[in-house]
């Protein structure tokens, strides 16, 4: 229990400025590591020729591209999370423990998932097998008791109101194991769609880190609030767990956030370097944890994370339905992603970007607005957004795939067309892209 002293210093407010100072260091050393190391990473991947040659169909890039940046990535995020060993919590208190301390288990989790995208960019991997990866980093995530309870408000809402109006009393063994069971499957769950999410988003250059650092800036956003409120530790008898907790998160988007503006300057337009699965994956995973944390507060954290994260998970769910709609497996590759439709309207690849970029920062500023409602009005908000989005995609055409036509004149230029657009020249060989290019010389 804490003392008196401490109880008192827990009812002072304290500022952005007092919760961030112990932690900056984690997004130097993160940024440093990441910055030094991509053209390191870089130089290896060219070595052992493990690079992404372009196709002429799914990927846009012109000349080969070195993989590997994602392992730079996370080395920058473990550097950053290695600097807490010398870092105190935001909050001192006298009788409790003053050194921060990020769980082993998220770590181990993160190297499962930088391994399993590892291995894919050198032998490919069968999506099943990944998937599996994926199961054990979660698993060692709700091993930690991370994700465990984030379901929590949800189900005790339904269980109050039913005893109240119809009478029905549930017993606490089962109302506990009920919440235990369906957060840990949805914690499963969030991990492999976000895994798989921003490995399919991660389409043009600079697209899926810029976007991911901008979901790191609303995450940081999101757990600075918390660490400033003390909401997280209603019951000062577990203060200080609870501040260690707040501490984590910030420490995490700090991470995250560092090593990815690190390599940032080499993925952007025209890329020098790819994060391949590595990188993507670990990006979902990074992303799917800071949910899991800020859901472990209230029903209304764990909404404004999903809607910061909105743009991949839209992006993934039209292309389910895509998929769905052609009877093609889930988990096959196209060329209909949110980012190349936008190419194929006339973007160009920095155009497409960028208002990827914008796009995401709205979802960030509409996960930022819903902290500040209450639970039931945040669902409500969130229910509007994404149906809102979902039938504009419909209308647009972005469920339905379209045959992309290429001119054989235009194939080295990237130039596409769809096949409702007439050809001015005659004669011009096509290729539609709604079948895989084969290479005849092959």
């Amino acid at each position: 229990m804490p003392t008196t002293q401490a109880v008192e210093i827990l009812k002072e407010p304290i500022t952005a400025d007092q919760v961030l100072s112990p932690y900056v260091y984690v997004f130097y050393a993160a940024f440093l590591v990441a910055f030094v190391f991509t053209p390191v990473m870089r130089s290896i991947a060219i070595y052992y020729n493990i690079i992404d040659k372009p196709d002429l169909v799914r990927k846009l890039h012109s000349q080969p591209v070195a993989y590997l940046g994602g392992v730079a990535v996370f080395m920058g995020w473990l550097a950053g999370l290695a600097m807490t060993q010398f870092t105190m919590v935001h909050q001192l208190m006298p009788g409790l423990d003053d050194r921060l301390r990020v769980p082993v288990a998220i770590v181990v989790a993160a190297v499962i998932i930088v391994v399993l995208g590892l291995w894919d960019d050198v032998q490919h991997l069968r999506p099943r097998t990944k998937i599996i990866g994926q199961v054990l980093a979660a698993l060692s995530l709700i091993s930690a008791g991370i994700g465990t309870n984030v379901l929590n408000i949800f189900i005790r809402s339904v269980t109050i109101r039913a005893e109240l109006r119809m009478g029905i009393e549930f017993p606490e063994l089962m109302v506990g194991t009920v919440i235990l069971v369906s957060s840990c499957l949805l914690t499963i769950g969030l991990v492999i769609f976000c895994c798989n999410a921003s490995n399919l988003m991660d389409g043009l250059d600079g697209l899926c880190s810029g976007v991911t650092a901008i979901i790191a800036v609303g995450f940081l956003f999101m757990a600075v609030i918390v660490a400033q409120s003390g909401m997280s530790y209603p019951d000062l008898g577990l203060a200080g767990r609870a501040i260690n907790n707040d501490g984590v998160r910030v420490v995490v988007a700090l991470a995250l956030l560092g090593a990815l503006l690190g390599f940032i300057p080499y993925n952007f337009n025209p890329a020098s370097i790819f994060m391949g699965d590595t990188g993507s994956m670990f990006l979902g995973f990074a992303c799917a944890l800071m949910i899991l944390m800020m859901g472990e507060l209230d029903g209304k954290w764990l909404l404004a994370g999903l809607v910061m994260f909105a743009l991949p998970i839209l992006d993934t769910s039209l292309a389910f339905a895509r998929r769905y709609v052609a009877g093609r497996p889930f988990f096959s590759p196209d060329r209909h992603h949110f980012h190349h439709q936008l190419v194929q309207r006339g973007l160009s690849v920095k155009q497409a970007v960028l208002v990827s970029y914008a796009l995401t920062l709205f979802f960030v500023l509409c996960g930022i607005s819903v902290v500040y409602l209450r639970t039931r009005y945040a669902f409500g908000f969130y229910m509007v957004l994404f149906g809102c989005i979902i039938v504009a995609a419909y209308k647009m055409g972005m469920v339905h795939e379209r045959s992309v036509v290429e001119k054989a004149s235009n194939l080295t230029q990237g130039g596409s067309q769809t096949n409702n657009e007439q050809t001015s020249n005659e004669g011009v060989l096509e290729i539609r892209r709604d079948k895989p290019v084969i290479d005849l010389g092959a």
